[in-house]
């Protein structure tokens, strides 16, 4: 992968060099956070009421019919949707603002796949390996480190748009 071209965007070409797979950054962030929701709603899809979608975690948890450890991730997979959906936001201002104000793109590739590997990691802890509370400090830890990237390369944009003006 050539860290020096832009894939922070708009480009096709992301990361296939790494995984064979070709996804902008911004739009497989938003990726991650709909699936995270949509895994949970695929465990439980017989209890889905699709005339009140929004209900659905309300009625799940009050559900005897589903077990405790399927329960359990299914409501840790919206709580995981939710908080992606709070820091989407944050990282795609992120990308924007250090593409605007000249980073170079090999910092805004390495942060942006840093988050998106980090979303990956926090979602598959928080969602599958919730049920031993040993694993709550390592899922904040990745939750840190995204937080981390975005905030970073809102820095980075700072410390480029002050030097520039």
């Amino acid at each position: 992968m050539d860290l020096n071209k832009n894939y922070s965007l708009f480009s096709y070409k992301c990361f296939a060099d790494l995984v064979f797979s070709c996804s902008p950054k911004i739009p497989l962030a938003y990726i991650l956070v709909v699936g995270s929701e949509s895994y949970g709603k695929m465990l439980a899809v017989k209890q889905l009421d699709r005339a009140n979608p929004r209900q659905f975690h309300e009625s799940i948890s009050k559900n005897d019919k589903v077990d405790k450890v399927t329960k359990g991730r299914i409501l840790r997979s919206h709580a995981a949707a939710q908080n992606g959906y709070e820091t989407l936001p944050l990282f795609t201002g992120a990308v924007i603002a250090s593409n605007m104000a000249g980073v170079p793109t090999s910092t805004i590739n390495l942060l942006s796949l840093a988050y998106l590997g980090s979303r990956v990691l926090y979602n598959v802890i928080y969602i599958h390996l919730q049920e031993n509370r040993k694993f709550a400090t390592p899922r904040s830890l990745a939750w840190m480190v995204s937080i981390g990237c975005w905030f970073t390369l809102y820095v980075q944009a700072g410390l480029r748009a002050m030097r520039a003006s």
